[in-house]
Order: structure tokens, then C-alpha cells, then sequence
């Protein structure tokens, strides 16, 4: 279970760092609108920090992009595994 948080942190940190720079933000100008330290987010996308969900939200809305998108999951899991 490790392994699959630490893969699914490092996705994130590499998909916020990606659509940051996209958009032409910094990590202030990102912090600032997110209202988070931009120490925090300078955390988040070197897979240091874990933010709430609820910061995982305000990114995403940010940025353009549902939260699923930011974590990588581009899958529906199944109900029935086997």
C-alpha cells in the first residue's frame, strides 16, 4: 500500500508541477489563489507534501482539472474485485 501512495504522490506532484507551468503560474501566484503557503505547494510537487483533499479541489479548480486528473486515475475502479 506504500508503494501504490508513494506513485500516486509522485503522479501528482509531476501532473500540478506540468499544469503549472502551462498555465503560466508560479508557485506564489498558484499558492496565493489556493490560498496555501507557497512553501506548501513547492512541497506538494516534490512529493513531500499530502495535501487535503480539499486543497487537491482548489488546485484542480485553479488549474483547470478535476482532482482525478491531478491524481492520475483515469479509471472507474471495479465494485467487484476479483
Amino acid at each position: 500500500m506504500a508503494r501504490d501512495f508513494d506513485l500516486v504522490q509522485k503522479q501528482l506532484a509531476s501532473n500540478i508541477r506540468a499544469l503549472r507551468s502551462e498555465t503560466g503560474l508560479s508557485q506564489e501566484q498558484l499558492a496565493l489563489q489556493a490560498d496555501v503557503d507557497r512553501t506548501y505547494v513547492s512541497q506538494i510537487e516534490r512529493a513531500i507534501g499530502n495535501p487535503s483533499l480539499a486543497v487537491l479541489c482548489r488546485l484542480g479548480a485553479i488549474l483547470g482539472e478535476d482532482v482525478r486528473d491531478l491524481l492520475g486515475v483515469n479509471e472507474r475502479p471495479s465494485r467487484h474485485r476479483k
